[in-house]
């Protein structure tokens, strides 16, 4: 592994993985996948269990004595240090629990044991960092997959300053670590009470408890739509995506009240005379009635119109001298009637709501003029929460730039003062794909 990283402390060698472990291993996958898994036994790591935030026991597998057998030579011993070498999830990397001891590993998860003069906390510190996760998504082997073969971990070089440095370093991570947990926790509890208050305002709108309202009738969709469609696969109807042309909207366009048309597709005209039912209008209402997208719901803009949509999206067009679009929407969007497509979702290869079953939804149906003063008062109110959101996840954002920026800095020598006696010949340096300047005064 033979990338640019920032230069360490002289007093730092590096070493070999190979050179500084006893153990560097992956399991496999026991015959039969998920069809051998138990609800007990012995535990058997997956990378879904593997963060860089700290190891997550959900989903976690369990399987038999005798499948355990199989896998004994991947037995996880506490402090293991353990690192994602496949997919998706390569690069992430945490410490095994103690709790965990005797559990074994699949081939997406390398254990790496160290020796007595490595720190666990320390290498799985360093192999989180930056400039190593940034090598990580350098490497890959095959066309398809990302992989880091056992060969690049045995000759991954590692820094190994003196124990007790590790061990300071260690304890100064945790304890900023620690503090900016703390400040997370905070802001996933006011993002939860923000999600839960956003659903109240909904639920209020549509019970008539946000605005005084006169006429408290109740009607069904069916009865206030004048069409309730969805539209079809091009490739049932033999057409291939084009540059330009009708646009074409996909469930994954349709999000929670608003479109997102950034990866929008176009078909050839030719579809919408094949599929005239679904052409678009503005103003029509979205409904997401497939997958895992299910119950999300928005309102045509002018951008889409004379578009079409696929088999996963229905279409309602309103009646608009009962009803309007946006109130529709949020009564789609309330808990009541999340809960109702959620019931009346039928789980077959990908969950799905019929077409039969939005006709039917019960709604309250105010005056128009009623509709339109909840509708304003709703977009008032969800402003401001969503707002409030935006810094949430500004913040969120913040704090895990900071927390890169600690391990940053802990592996140039900058978290914990050191000493710095001049250059050694036993200084190892990596070969550096680019040149840069050493902020130890030493060139690269």
């Amino acid at each position: 592994m033979t990338n640019g990283r920032e230069v360490i402390p002289s007093l730092w060698n590096y070493r070999k993985i190979s050179e500084v472990t006893t153990k560097v291993g992956s399991g496999s996958t026991p015959r039969g996948g998920e069809s051998v898994y138990q609800d007990s036994g012995v535990p058997l790591i997956r990378s879904m269990n593997v963060h860089s935030s700290g190891f997550k026991s959900d989903g976690l597998a369990f399987i038999d004595a005798d499948e355990a057998r199989k896998l004994d030579h991947v037995i996880v011993q506490p402090s293991d240090v353990l690192l994602n070498i496949t997919g998706a999830s390569i690069g992430r990397v945490t410490t095994a629990p103690n709790a965990l001891a005797g559990a074994r590993v699949n081939q997406h998860v390398c254990i790496i044991r160290p020796k007595e003069e490595l720190s666990s906390s320390f290498l799985s510190f360093f192999l989180a960092s930056p400039n190593e996760q940034a090598r990580v998504m350098n490497v890959q082997v095959g066309a398809t997959r990302q992989a880091l073969t056992k060969a690049m971990v045995l000759d991954w070089d590692v820094p190994v300053p003196p124990f007790h440095e590790q061990q300071e370093i260690v304890a100064e991570i945790e304890k900023q670590f620690s503090r900016l947990d703390e400040a997370v926790a905070n802001l996933k509890r006011v993002k939860a009470n923000l999600k839960r208050y956003k659903a109240s305002v909904l639920k209020a709108a549509v019970e008539g408890a946000l605005v005084p309202i006169k006429n408290r009738q109740t009607t069904k969709i069916g009865e206030v739509a004048d069409l309730v469609t969805k539209g079809s696969s091009p490739n049932w109807q033999g057409f291939t995506y084009a540059d330009s042309g009708v646009v074409f909207v996909r469930s994954q366009n349709v999000g929670w009240g608003n479109l997102d048309l950034s990866d929008i597709a176009h078909l050839p005209p030719a579809f919408n005379e094949k599929e005239r039912k679904s052409v678009l209008r503005t103003g029509d209402v979205l409904l997401n009635i497939v997958g895992a997208s299910i119950g999300r719901a928005a309102v045509a803009t002018p951008e889409i119109e004379g578009g079409n949509v696929n088999q996963a999206v229905a279409v309602i067009r309103l009646n608009k001298e009962r009803m309007l679009p946006k109130y529709l929407m949020l009564n789609l969007l309330s808990p009541g009637t999340q809960a109702a497509i959620h019931t009346e979702k039928v789980d077959v290869a990908r969950a799905n709501v019929s077409l039969s079953d939005i006709k039917v939804f019960s709604i309250l149906c105010p005056s128009l003029a009623e509709q339109g003063m909840m509708v304003a008062e709703v977009e008032l109110r969800l402003s401001v929460i969503e707002e409030l959101q935006g810094s949430v996840e500004a913040s969120l954002a913040r704090a895990d730039r900071l927390r890169q920026s600690i391990l940053k800095r802990a592996f140039e020598g900058k978290l914990i003062p050191t000493k710095q006696p001049q250059r050694s010949d036993s200084y190892h340096e990596l070969p550096l794909a680019a040149e840069s300047s050493s902020p130890y005064g030493v060139t690269r």
